[in-house]
């Protein structure tokens, strides 16, 4: 798992929001579940005008989680955060997610833009900035351009774990055969497949 580094950094971590009233561009980008193998990624598109803290819900929604653990960003070299209003010293420290526009950190997204979600271990997720799309007309809603793979079952507790029981559900005998049948509950689950649509359906409730 990447290092997540706290503190302040004399770099400007973020631009000053303008004032005035012209449309935002957009951005694409690939999120991806660091070290899934076949990868399991999505695509969006998400407004500009976007917090880190709505850009957690895309994710969520896109990948399929149900955001029942604790998240955090790495952007550039400063880690953001859900925060509380508190008098403790370490969480004065913290960096809000929901007072940062994706605009404004821009130039840090290219750098490094890291997602991990969950305790422990936790999943890894590296977003890539594809495309700055421009702003022909102010994106509204984020859109869910492309995906692949199931997203993991959220009782498993990292990717490695994961993958480990994707080996043993190809091996007939294994004796760990049964177990992501289990930790799915007994669905049907088949990690090779992703729904796009019904992820669409997710993002749209939300928007």
């Amino acid at each position: 798992m990447a290092q997540v580094i706290q503190g302040v950094f004399p770099k400007t971590i973020a631009k000053e929001a303008t004032k005035d009233d012209k449309p935002v561009v957009s951005y694409i980008l690939h999120i991806s579940i660091l070290f899934s193998d076949p990868l399991i990624w999505r695509r969006v598109q998400v407004p500009g005008t976007f917090t880190l803290s709505q850009l957690h819900d895309v994710i969520q929604q896109s990948m399929g989680w149900s955001d029942s653990h604790v998240h955090q960003f790495l952007v550039g070299k400063i880690c953001y955060e859900p925060t509380r209003k508190s008098t403790h010293l370490r969480e004065s420290k913290r960096f809000d997610e929901n007072k940062y526009k994706l605009y404004m950190l821009e130039e840090d997204m290219g750098f490094m833009f890291t997602y991990l979600y969950g305790a422990g271990e936790s999943w890894e997720h590296e977003i890539h900035l594809e495309e700055v799309v421009p702003p022909t007309g102010e994106l509204k809603q984020p859109i869910i351009i492309a995906g692949e793979r199931a997203c993991p079952p959220e009782t498993v507790g990292d990717i490695h774990e994961y993958q480990a029981l994707l080996t043993a559900l190809e091996t007939p005998g294994h004796k760990n055969h049964k177990r992501l049948f289990e930790l799915t509950n007994g669905q049907n689950f088949d990690p090779s497949f992703f729904d796009l649509e019904t992820a669409k359906k997710r993002v749209d409730a939300r928007y």
